[in-house]
């Protein structure tokens, strides 16, 4: 479950881009509606096949997800590639270099001069005549002579045969030389053998085994101070709702509830969730619901609901107050996976949602046990249901605080912007 949650999320968020609390609202009922029917076609196949049986039909079952999993291509596959047009680009020439300094480039003070007579023209005259014009044309394209102790604006590095390092950097200070030889600048183009060389190490950054687990896990996602906040809210709120509903049953068989109304308890409990998520989903063609907002709204709700719930030990008020319960679940479940796909890109989804699951599962471990061992302790499960109250409003609050710094952030925006 923990390898197919994330992946069945990312596809479902890859595939619907919009309108997607109708189809997720259809796809958990279809899960709560499986739920319900399950336990009685697992009964009816134990009684016909035996229990080898069951398990052959159960195992083909699963195997359709096989199938499934082999049709869901990626969406790029299935993308239809629009042409571009080509902007027109403007070549802009450029600008020609202003001699300041006539004397300093002046490259035929140095040069011997070359007379010319009438009447002796020989070859050897004619030659050096054409060289010294070539060569004065092609030196107006250089700066002039380097100095010696002109050095490089980028480093570069050189290796000595015998392959040994400098003593500054030796191997194991995980430090490697590269054999780099870069131009540093285009003035130094026409004179690179007075260009005076100095060797710089270039350190490679060697990844460690915590690097490569950061890197695998993509813990920078942890620097998102909102990502924080939604990923343990989710989770504080989860695992209260999974343990609300673990216990009710005991604190109904403690308050001498019979087992058929216990059953009609919790039966009205599935009932009303599978059709609040049925609702929304209808209602999501209408409205346009913002997913964060519904899980907020469901842990608030859930959080007053059970406060008064605990109040109650008779059959006909925990009866209304978990179906209200139950309707409320919803929100929480249909907006759970959509509440972190509008917040990281879908590339970024599948290691946001894992750490949200590692994060649930080390809550689960944690708080849980904590929370049984005081009701142990203390026999009573009213004291249980306020923790898990408590670990309700921990989502609520912070929450509740992102919304009021964001509102008060966009005001502000938007008086700037008027002025």
């Amino acid at each position: 479950m923990g390898l197919l949650i994330p992946v069945s999320y990312t596809s479902f968020n890859s595939y619907f881009t919009k309108k997607k609390v109708l189809y997720l609202s259809l796809c958990k009922a279809s899960i709560g509606l499986i739920t319900m029917v399950y336990p009685l076609f697992v009964k009816f196949t134990m009684n016909e096949y035996g229990f080898r049986g069951t398990l052959a039909i159960l195992c083909g079952i699963s195997a359709h997800s096989i199938f499934g999993a082999m049709v869901m291509h990626p969406v790029k596959w299935h993308m239809v590639k629009q042409l571009k047009t080509c902007e027109a680009i403007v070549l802009i020439p450029p600008t020609p270099a202003v001699e300041t300094n006539i004397d300093k480039f002046n490259f035929t003070k140095n040069t011997e001069p070359i007379t010319e007579t009438d009447n002796a023209k020989s070859m050897e005259n004619l030659c050096q005549i054409k060289r010294s014009e070539t060569r004065k044309g092609s030196e107006l394209l250089f700066v002039p002579k380097l100095a010696d102790s002109r050095r490089l604006s980028i480093p570069v590095v050189l290796i000595p045969d015998d392959g040994k390092t400098d003593s500054k950097f030796n191997s194991s200070d995980n430090v490697y030389l590269e054999n780099l030889y870069k131009a540093a600048s285009v003035s130094s183009l026409g004179n690179f053998g007075s260009i005076a060389v100095e060797p710089m190490p270039i350190i490679k950054n060697r990844e460690g085994k915590w690097q490569t687990v950061a890197e695998f896990l993509d813990l920078t996602l942890l620097k998102d101070l909102v990502y924080d906040n939604i990923i343990f809210g989710m989770a504080l709120t989860f695992f209260a709702d999974l343990t609300f509903f673990t216990l009710e049953p005991l604190f109904l068989d403690k308050n001498n509830l019979s087992r058929a109304e216990i059953a009609n308890i919790i039966a009205l409990g599935g009932a009303t969730d599978m059709s609040a998520r049925l609702f929304l989903g209808v209602a999501g063609q209408f409205f346009r619901m913002n997913s964060r907002y519904m899980f907020f709204a469901g842990a608030l709700l859930a959080a007053l609901v059970r406060l008064v719930f605990i109040q109650f030990t008779t059959y006909l008020p925990l009866l209304i107050l978990t179906g209200i319960l139950g309707a409320i679940r919803s929100l929480v479940h249909i907006a759970q996976p959509i509440v972190m796909a509008e917040h990281v890109p879908i590339e970024r989804y599948p290691p946001a949602y894992g750490l949200y699951m590692l994060l649930a599962g080390g809550l689960s471990l944690t708080v849980g046990p904590m929370i049984g061992f005081i009701r142990d302790f203390t026999g009573s499960y009213t004291i249980a249901f306020n923790m898990l109250t408590a670990c309700n409003l921990c989502c609520v609050v912070p929450w509740a605080i992102e919304f009021i710094l964001n509102y008060r952030k966009q005001r502000r925006h938007k008086s700037t912007s008027r002025i």
